[in-house]
């Protein structure tokens, strides 16, 4: 795939988490890039087995007959210990062959009788979101004659993990909406997040009434000139970095991106998603490159309880509570003191919080850490 088939199909991705039914063509397209022959996006609740999917490339008729009897003894969602299972989920991507034998695996009825005759062999299996029971993950099929997933695939797919993660959590937070151009902006009004459209100058043509309270509010970010800012001149560099970023007219250059803003007295900071926005949709950033910032206040209906750290990372109760400091912006040195550890302890726990949150850094533990509490908020 070349840079400009790369570039356009991240364009179509985050036009998406605006307008859902473009999820289609999107996973259509990205079946096609793995040398796939249908996809999968499934939201299934782990403990009950009940769900909704978007399928494509495959007989509609199937969706009843799977729902009727093969999600039942379906080997590659079927776990013996759900409990355990959400502990340890986490957002990675995984072929059947990671999840079970092939042999094991072409031995069962529901290849035999439901995936052989839709023509599948191999599945690669790239998870999403995560919201109590409930998890997100879209899978792309291959037929036999193609051969299982190889690693050109599989990173091609990590590349654009983090990609797929933020357009379905934007999409998730918006509501799924899905309104007429002239309607979209009352659609916006009746977010819970903050909602700014900014154009390639940087100047923000909408607000929305959460994002106007926010500013309002005067805890973190700001408006000035009608440019939105940070109140912290670190965070309001970043900010504008990313807002440049996306707006680029190098299509290369806009892929989106995730920080944190400081908003003090506050303990928790703001979490930002700044994604490229398909400006057709909206009159008043027409004919412009554009962007959406989409801002979670963390302190608003949402926190990261240390239960929460332990189900979803698998975190134990120690390691939760580290991984809290480190949210709420203490250093090492920091949690250490207010945890009564040794900063050697500190840092053997944190080390421990990397390796199974499959982070290697600080800030991309708080990132992940605020993808978690948005993907919460309803």
């Amino acid at each position: 795939m070349d840079q400009r088939d790369y570039n356009d199909f991240l364009d179509t991705l985050y036009d998406a988490a605006l307008a859902p039914e473009l999820w289609i063509p999107v996973m259509e397209r990205f079946a096609d890039m793995l040398g796939g022959n249908s996809a999968v996006l499934s939201q299934l609740n782990i403990e009950d087995g009940r769900g909704d999917s978007t399928v494509v490339r495959v007989d509609p008729a199937m969706r009843g007959v799977y729902l009727d009897h093969f999600a039942h003894i379906n080997p590659l969602h079927l776990v013996e210990d759900s409990a355990a299972y959400l502990r340890e989920w986490a957002p990675r991507i995984l072929t059947d062959e990671d999840w079970m034998p092939k042999a094991r695996l072409v031995a069962t009825e529901y290849y035999n009788d439901f995936l052989k005759p839709l023509d599948i062999h191999s599945v690669l299996m790239i998870r999403l979101a995560k919201r109590g029971a409930d998890i997100s993950v879209l899978n792309v099929n291959r037929p036999r004659r193609t051969g299982q997933f190889g690693r050109a695939e599989i990173d091609l797919a990590h590349g654009l993990h983090p990609h797929f993660i933020r357009a379905f959590n934007l999409c998730q937070k918006l509501g799924e909406v899905q309104e007429s151009r002239d309607g979209m902006a009352a659609a916006l009004d009746r977010s819970p997040h903050g909602l700014f459209l900014i154009d390639d100058t940087g100047q923000v043509r909408h607000v929305n009434r959460t994002g106007e309270a926010l500013i309002a509010a005067g805890h973190g970010l700001t408006l000035c000139e009608r440019r939105l800012a940070a109140s912290a001149p670190d965070a309001s560099r970043q900010l504008q970095a990313l807002i440049a970023r996306v707006t680029s007219p190098d299509r290369s250059q806009r892929t989106g991106g995730s920080m944190a803003v400081p908003a003090p007295p506050r303990r928790l900071p703001l979490s930002l998603t700044v994604a490229p926005l398909a400006s057709e949709r909206f009159s008043f950033v027409r004919n412009r490159l554009s962007a959406i910032v989409c801002v979670t206040d963390l302190e608003s209906g949402a926190s990261m309880p240390e239960q929460t750290l332990r189900n979803l990372f698998g975190l134990t109760a120690a390691e939760a509570r580290v991984a809290i400091a480190f949210f709420e912006g203490c250093t090492s040195k920091e949690a250490a003191e207010s945890l009564g550890l040794s900063f050697h302890t500190v840092r053997v726990q944190l080390a421990r919080i990397f390796e199974k949150t499959q982070t290697n850094r600080q800030a991309d533990l708080v990132r992940l850490m605020m993808s978690a509490v948005g993907a919460d908020i309803q």
